[in-house]
């Protein structure tokens, strides 16, 4: 079955009733399921039950995905995605790059963290072991001094594999040698074993912190790890296949307030 994916922030006024009819009467020209995600509150309902996607609540700044599944989802990504263009802010579509996105990361509120950040996002080919694997990304990351990055790398896993489950690593250390937070995306071409007792990985999150990195970077990084401990969070990522999907997600985990529903 074909799934498609629509990620956006609600401008002023949130997602209202009137939009939310437009897009049911949409809907209602294809086959396809259709979910809507509030990314920030954390919670969703079917597109065509008003009442459950309005109980989900909706302010300025939420970020929200609708994920649409049949045998038309594509056509339908593509007529949601003009009418979500036109109300909200696009951030990403599964059809199309979104030249505009990196702005709206640089410069919306829902993705602001109070540290400057590091990205990487890339695909890694073929390899044959996990420390293949992390050689590459170690010197990807941090040409210039890759080597003690791996090593570091390494020496956390012989403490305890950093899978954490359903396809996704998060290999993650604090290094002198790291000057500034740095998160790193790889997709694997080919799912690779993590240990002998773990499953598969087909997405690595890697995650370099300087050593006494302050208050205000940890608290954001804590929150994304407590994040991803949800399985169905961590599904939102490994069905993301464009890099400002997966980017708009993590840093808007990390970004956003702890419990959003109380800061109302």
């Amino acid at each position: 079955m074909i799934t498609t994916r629509i990620t956006f922030v609600l401008k002023a006024g949130g997602l209202v009733s009137w939009q939310l009819n437009e897009l049911k009467d949409l809907n209602r020209h294809f086959r396809s399921v259709v979910v809507l995600f509030n990314i920030t509150r954390d919670n969703k309902a079917m597109l065509n039950h008003t009442l459950q996607v309005l109980s989900l609540g909706s302010n300025p700044g939420d970020v929200c995905q609708i994920a649409i599944e049949g045998l038309d989802a594509e056509l339908a990504c593509m007529v949601m995605t003009e009418y979500l263009r036109e109300h909200t802010l696009l951030i990403s579509t599964s059809h199309k790059q979104n030249a505009k996105a990196e702005l709206a990361f640089a410069t919306h509120s829902a993705f602001q963290l109070p540290f400057s950040l590091q990205w990487h996002y890339a695909t890694l080919g073929p390899v044959v072991s996990k420390s293949e694997a992390l050689d590459t990304i170690a010197k990807q990351i941090m040409p210039t001094h890759c080597h003690d990055i791996l090593h570091a790398l390494e020496k956390r896993e012989a403490i305890s594999p950093t899978i954490i489950g359903h396809g996704i690593a998060l290999p993650h250390i604090i290094h002198a040698r790291i000057a500034q937070p740095t998160l790193a995306v790889h997709w694997l071409a080919n799912p690779l074993s993590w240990s002998e007792k773990s499953g598969d990985v087909s997405l690595i999150i890697t995650l370099l912190l300087p050593t006494s990195a302050p208050r205000t970077v940890i608290k954001p990084v804590t929150q994304l790890t407590r994040w991803l401990l949800e399985e169905e969070h961590r599904q939102w990522l490994l069905t993301a296949k464009r890099e400002e999907t997966l980017k708009a997600i993590l840093l808007h985990v990390m970004a956003k307030p702890c419990d959003p529903i109380q800061n109302e």
